[in-house]
């Protein structure tokens, strides 16, 4: 049995385009727009920004797509799997359905894009089953609730349910807009992007502070100072550079698995299942699906977010959580290994939905906060902060804003 690599994203040791490195000291005093942070968001928003005519600088604090993006499970979509009657329940049916539709449409969106972007990281479409006990109560009116709504999802029981799934579980809700990206390609991909000649992108180049006046603001680095009349901050939570900001966010760690490649036997077992479709067991939060070398992908377990000391002894813990849960729903599995456990820290809005756009305390500054670690969102939010840059916002773009949450305020 091979040893667990555990505390270790295993898309960065798959063989990639080499990360490019890019300048370390800040050579800039103006610019149109600064964007904070080179996770995916930063890097697509500054490549977008770019191609529209703006003059762009990209700072991040340490290498440009090498940390939580990196560290990514691949898989999108998983908020489809959220129970929609709390999210209507406390949002009303309009904003609800307004939330779930954009991320249903963010996965084939950032499909096509990578493909004209020439970007490789291949998004692989799949439905997601939300298991369930057929008995449970309340099952019918999340049905029924999707379906007032006009979202398409459909229950699946009986002989459908055992041709969708090996799996041992009695209902399902088959929801559609879920998928699997190759983070391994995807991450360096769009990193190439930001080719000489582009985006004037530095890495570890911490922001210090950001002041501002009625006119503009000052991304201050170091001894250096930039003057922009926008910053776009991409950290995917407040910090330091936004910290009031941090009574709308929730931070929490979620944990993932990734085993051995299926032998014959297991991969006969499981048929087509999982091929095509991602399993989410809401009670157990868990979310499973194959990768494209045969392999059992795992994600969920979320807790608390995590000290560096606790660390260690939590993704052995979940990691074996995980490995459990799973075998509940396919027996056959048994004597799977897993070979890598590690876990993403995560921020959300209190509904789990991003966060992008302006907030009045902050006049030259948006935000893209709390994407999930997805990279169908992350390219959603691009989306919405070059719009806001360019003073293009649409109506859904503005759901996704902070007003969403100003009911916590206190």
């Amino acid at each position: 049995m091979s040893r667990i690599r555990y505390g270790v994203s295993p898309w960065t040791l798959v063989a990639a385009p080499k990360a490019k490195a890019f300048p370390t000291t800040v050579a800039v005093d103006t610019a149109d727009v600064v964007v904070v942070g080179a996770g995916l968001t930063g890097m697509l928003t500054a490549v977008a920004l770019e191609a529209a005519g703006q003059n762009v600088v990209l700072l991040e604090a340490g290498r440009a797509g090498a940390a939580h993006s990196a560290g990514a499970s691949g898989l999108t979509g998983l908020l489809l799997g959220l129970d929609y009657r709390v999210l209507e329940a406390a949002h009303g049916r309009r904003l609800a359905r307004a939330l779930v539709t954009t991320v249903a449409e963010a996965g084939a969106g950032f499909a096509a894009a990578l493909k004209a972007a020439k970007i490789p990281g291949v998004v692989a479409g799949r439905d997601l089953l939300l298991s369930a006990d057929a008995s449970a109560r309340g099952w019918d009116r999340e049905v029924a609730a999707r379906a007032a709504a006009g979202l398409t999802a459909s229950a699946v029981s009986g002989a459908a349910l055992a041709k969708a799934t090996r799996a041992d579980i009695t209902a399902a809700l088959r929801v559609r807009g879920a998928g699997l990206v190759d983070v391994a390609h995807l991450v360096p991909g769009a990193a190439a992007r930001l080719g000489p000649g582009r985006v004037k992108v530095y890495e570890r180049s911490p922001v210090t502070s950001i002041t501002f006046t009625r006119v503009d603001a000052t991304v201050h680095v170091g001894t250096r100072a930039i003057v922009t009349p926008r910053v776009v901050i991409c950290t995917d939570a407040p910090g330091t550079l936004a910290p009031t900001l941090d009574r709308h966010m929730r931070a929490y760690e979620r944990f993932h698995v990734l085993t051995a490649a299926l032998p014959a036997g297991m991969r006969k077992a499981l048929g087509a299942d999982l091929g095509s479709t991602v399993l989410v067991d809401r009670a157990a939060d868990f979310a499973v699906t194959v990768t494209a070398d045969g392999r059992l992908l795992l994600s969920g377990a979320d807790a608390p977010l995590l000290g560096e000391k606790q660390r260690p002894a939590a993704l052995v813990q979940r990691t074996g959580q995980l490995m459990y849960e799973c075998l509940k729903r396919y027996p056959d599995m048994a004597g799977l290994a897993p070979e890598f456990g590690w876990s993403s820290p995560l921020v959300t809005a209190p509904d789990r939905f991003p966060l992008v756009g302006p907030h009045r305390q902050y006049p030259h500054q948006l935000f893209s906060f709390g994407t999930d670690a997805d990279p169908s969102l992350a390219w959603m939010a691009s989306g919405m902060l070059v719009r806001a840059v360019l003073r293009q916002p649409t109506a859904t773009d503005e759901m996704f804003g902070f007003a969403r949450v100003q009911e916590d305020r206190s």
